[in-house]
Parts: structure tokens; C-alpha cells; sequence
């Protein structure tokens, strides 16, 4: 009876520790700024959206992200992620350092949805085109570039919705574009 109540206690106290996991962390959507530099945060707590190619998003701890205009891929036949006939975009993520601390670059993560309807797009992995994210460790002070390519099953890119979520920690940088 007692190994019963210990690991029912277990069970409550690691769905706990997992809830609070799932959900911690900070809603910080950043700054935006459309000229590339830092733009004081704004007065409202709404998420901001920068242009993708010429906004960039600057986060409380110094952290930025900015990105070049997409561009039409096509992925070589033994990329991961691509389906026959989908629509297929490359994009240049930026990540640079402003804060005092190394940043894990291996944690950066990115979604993408295309079109009026916001079809969610698959990260595309292509080793041959060298579109495999980001590695690594940025040291302060410094920036870098990795190719990411998504693919979705719609031919309209009128609107092209990028969120890349730099750690774990729910700082999210909104970008929207169109080829």
C-alpha cells in the first residue's frame, strides 16, 4: 500500500514538473525595428511582426533575429521534408549575440505557414544544398546565417508567416514576407 501512495505521489509531482515546463518560461516577443537596428520595446504587450529582409527583432537580453527576403527553392531529391508538388521557400535566419553570455545556436528552432489560409509549411533538411539549421555555439558579440527551407502543399505564397523561437525559454521573433 505504501509503494502505491509513493508512486502515485511520483507520478502527480513529475506531471507537475512537466506542466510547469511546457508553459514556463518568458512571452517576450521582442522588438522590431524595420531599419535592421534596435527599436524600443513598445508600450502593448501585442506580439510584433517584422518584414522579413529588411525587419529584425531584438529581445530584452540583447539577443536578435533578422532575415533576408524568401526565395523559391528547389530541394534535392534525398532532402527530408519536401513532398512532390508542394511549394518549397529558402529563407536566411540571422541570430546575433548583443547578450553577455555564449548562446546555444543548436536550440533554435523555426515553423513557417504559407498563403491567406496559413498552411503550415515542413522544415526542409536538404545536406546536399547545405540547409541543415543551425550548430554550434555564438559567442557575444558575434552573428550568424544558416539556410532554412520549408515546403507546403499550397502554390500561394502571397504571404509567407516565419516564427523562430531562438530557446527554450518561449522568446518567439514574428516575420511575415511573399515571394
Amino acid at each position: 500500500m505504501k509503494n502505491r501512495n509513493y508512486v502515485a505521489i511520483v507520478g502527480v509531482v513529475l506531471a507537475g514538473v512537466v506542466a510547469l515546463g511546457c508553459g514556463a518560461g518568458s512571452t517576450d516577443t521582442g522588438s522590431v525595428s524595420d531599419n535592421g537596428g534596435n527599436a524600443a520595446p513598445a508600450a502593448d504587450d501585442k506580439p510584433k511582426v517584422a518584414k522579413m529582409g529588411s525587419g529584425t527583432v531584438t529581445f530584452k537580453d540583447g539577443l536578435a533575429v533578422s532575415t533576408k527576403a524568401p526565395k523559391k527553392f528547389t530541394p534535392a531529391a534525398t532532402s527530408a521534408g519536401h513532398q512532390r508538388g508542394n511549394t518549397a521557400v529558402l529563407i536566411e535566419v540571422t541570430i546575433t549575440n548583443g547578450t553577455k553570455e555564449p548562446f546555444d545556436l543548436t536550440l533554435v528552432t523555426a515553423t513557417a505557414a504559407f498563403g491567406a489560409e496559413g498552411t503550415q509549411a515542413d522544415q526542409v533538411i536538404d545536406v546536399e544544398k547545405s540547409i541543415t539549421g543551425f550548430e554550434g555555439t555564438l559567442a557575444p558579440g558575434q552573428k550568424r546565417t544558416a539556410k532554412m527551407a520549408f515546403s507546403a502543399a499550397t502554390k500561394d505564397t502571397s504571404k509567407i508567416a516565419l516564427t523562430v523561437k531562438p530557446s527554450f525559454d518561449d522568446a518567439t521573433a514574428l516575420f511575415e514576407g511573399a515571394l
